[in-house]
């Protein structure tokens, strides 16, 4: 294995968070981009297919649902390793042959625990999305920047996502109406444009799309309270 046991924990955990942080992806576009990374890897022995399959399946138990299809991917790979070969192999020392068992134990438990995921696009899920965009807008609202450049730079960092799907892009314009509402941003120019995406929203249109019935929802329940904001803007 030229790569060693540390080395891919590191490797692979550094290149997810750079999909995540660098190109901006979803959790969810950016396991299956790391995944891809590293696929050929794991057929370079049955260690290597160990070791990275535990560890993808380690960041994959922090999401929110998993993709049905690489749920039994992973756990199918898993569950199938051939520990007496990788004993053979002779690529991990003692301890970390028996620490790669008890990881590959508990990760399997955490993958049979978590809920599915059965959109096949790779997309943000509902609190993840609101999440990144409370925290850019944190990061961007400042005493430089007025509310039409705010609104614009929010609308240019999710431009790619609100073209996905149009439960992304009605996450991003909830959500930044909302911290629009909540900072005293009310001129009524900037607020047009996403009180009208707004208004034309039927839940219906998102039914086979990636959020589940609660989240639905709530999504109805925040943009509703957010257009009566809007009416009572003099």
């Amino acid at each position: 294995m030229a790569t060693s046991y540390e080395e891919y924990s590191e490797y692979i955990n550094e290149t997810y968070c750079e999909f995540k942080e660098e190109e901006k992806m979803s959790s969810k576009e950016a396991i299956a981009r790391t995944f891809n990374e590293y696929d050929m890897s794991m057929k370079k022995s049955e260690t290597d297919k160990a070791v990275i399959s535990v560890i993808i399946a380690e960041i994959l138990v922090s999401h929110v649902r998993i993709l049905h299809t690489f749920k039994d991917y992973m756990m199918e790979t898993i569950s199938e390793l051939n520990f007496k070969l990788i004993e053979q192999e002779n690529k991990l020392s003692s301890d970390q042959f028996n620490e790669l068992i008890s990881r590959k134990d508990k990760v399997l438990k955490q993958l049979d625990n978590k809920p599915l995921d059965y959109y096949p696009r790779v997309c943000w899920y509902y609190e993840e999305l609101t999440d990144e965009l409370n925290k850019f807008f944190d990061q961007i609202n400042t005493d430089s920047i007025n509310e039409e450049e705010i609104i614009a730079r929010v609308l240019n960092r999710f431009e790619r996502d609100c073209k996905n799907t149009l439960s992304e892009k009605i996450i991003v314009y909830t959500t930044l109406a909302e911290n629009l509402l909540k900072f005293g941003y009310t001129r009524k120019e900037g607020l047009y444009r996403i009180k009208e995406e707004l208004q034309l929203f039927n839940v219906e249109d998102i039914r086979d799309e990636q959020l589940i019935e609660e989240e639905r929802r709530d999504l109805v329940v925040r943009i509703d309270n957010v257009l009566e904001q809007f009416n009572n803007i003099s």
